[in-house]
């Protein structure tokens, strides 16, 4: 019996059997579980996550009584300058924000061979959205042409005003593999007689094409996302059975206009809808209208619909959302810390192991210098990240002030 259990291993040796790949240990940290921090030791192999000590560690990295949390997502954001993704990715990764959502760009193209790496972000992007005539977000597009943002005539936009207007565009537009669809939704109540009573940009796409518009992306297996402005255009997204919400509402006179029908949270949030905040608003809002977005808020917390951290303003990240939730207090530190480090990230890529720093996820994480439930704050205080097993150190590269414009983008 000796003799064979010595050549069975000569004969394994003689084979060359794989050494298991050698591990990083990270020790003395607290780790954030979903729900509250824990102190305990991860192990990370390859590109993943492992919690029981593997035979072969090869470096330990003491973290000190730090604060471990996963990587950030911006889930309302639009890269309109692919001269400067460069700048766009490596704001995003200094800030911990690893998971971007592009909710329309006509600059895909350009932007794809700079992400989705390890050492990149990893985004998605909904391509031009569908609007009506004279829709949102034209009157935008042509002020950036103005601004020499981007270059005259861009296709920023689909405009429909008609099922065979869908028809034509669609073959071309799933031709050019979006990643999910977009939609605009202005005042849909209003949609007749804003369509030649409103000026350009104060109208979206007739809301009797949205129902269609969702059948065929759902049979092409792709979500749809909806600008939306006031609690009827809530209504009729989902309604049309839309899978993801693109803004809170844009509170203003009458505010009633704007609080969601609590039928339609409830509708929503039974199907999994997400919303995103996108709450720049605010800053010049008045507080009743901050107030039924309180209420709002509060109706989508109660009924369980994932809320998702965007947002939606010209060369900044969702770090600038962040600040405006904690001054407005918004969220509780814990609903904060979930929404933009597990909740959006996972929407983002829902079929990932993100969002969580558990056995067999991805290896992905934020180290910070101090606790962020006990200070919010401490979400910017980041002295670590890593991506996939790899420790990631953005690029020096700075997005330009806003309101300095230089020559249209390549």
């Amino acid at each position: 019996m000796c003799v064979l259990k010595w050549l069975v291993v000569v004969c394994f040796a003689c084979h060359g059997v794989p050494a298991a790949p050698p591990a990083t240990e990270y020790r003395g940290a607290q780790w954030f579980d979903g729900e509250q921090f824990v102190a305990r030791t991860m192990w990370v192999v390859g590109d993943r996550f492992v919690e029981r000590k593997p035979s072969r560690v090869a470096h330990v990295v003491d973290l000190a009584g730090k604060f471990v949390v996963p990587p950030y997502g911006e889930g309302h954001n639009h890269w309109l300058e692919p001269a400067l993704v460069d700048a766009y990715v490596a704001a995003n990764l200094r800030g911990g924000i690893f998971y971007v959502r592009d909710m329309s760009t006509p600059f895909h193209d350009a932007i794809r061979p700079h992400v989705n790496t390890p050492a990149s972000v990893d985004y998605i992007a909904a391509h031009q959205g569908f609007t009506g005539p004279d829709g949102h977000p034209l009157e935008l597009i042509g002020m950036l042409e103005k601004m020499r943002v981007i270059p005259a005539g861009t296709n920023d936009a689909i405009v429909v005003a008609s099922e065979a207007d869908v028809d034509h565009a669609w073959p071309v537009l799933v031709a050019s593999k979006p990643d999910f669809i977009k939609l605009f939704l202005v005042h849909s109540d209003e949609y007749a007689a804003r369509l030649t009573g409103a000026p350009l940009g104060k109208k979206g796409i007739d809301p009797a094409l949205v129902p269609g518009i969702v059948r065929r992306a759902h049979a092409a297996h792709l979500r749809v996302a909806a600008h939306i402005e006031d609690a009827a255009d809530f209504h009729t997204a989902i309604a049309a059975g839309v899978d993801d919400i693109a803004h809170m509402p844009f509170v203003e006179d009458p505010a009633e206009t704007y609080r969601l029908a609590d039928v339609d949270v409830a509708a929503a949030c039974a199907r999994g809808v997400t919303v995103a905040t996108t709450f720049d608003w605010m800053n010049d809002g008045k507080d009743a209208w901050i107030e039924v977005e309180r209420a709002n808020l509060a109706a989508l917390r109660t009924h369980g619909c994932p809320i998702v951290i965007g947002t939606d303003l010209f060369r900044q990240t969702a770090a600038k959302e962040v600040d405006l939730i904690i001054e407005k207090h918004l969220m509780t530190n814990l609903e904060l810390l979930v929404a933009w480090s597990v909740t959006t990230p996972l929407v983002i890529f829902p079929g990932r192991q993100i969002g969580r720093l558990a056995d067999g996820a991805e290896a992905s994480f934020l180290v910070l210098g101090g606790d962020p439930l006990a200070d919010p704050k401490n979400l910017h205080a980041i002295t670590l990240r890593v991506k996939q097993g790899r420790e990631v150190v953005p690029g020096s590269a700075v997005l330009p002030p806003i309101g300095e414009w230089g020559a249209p983008s390549k």
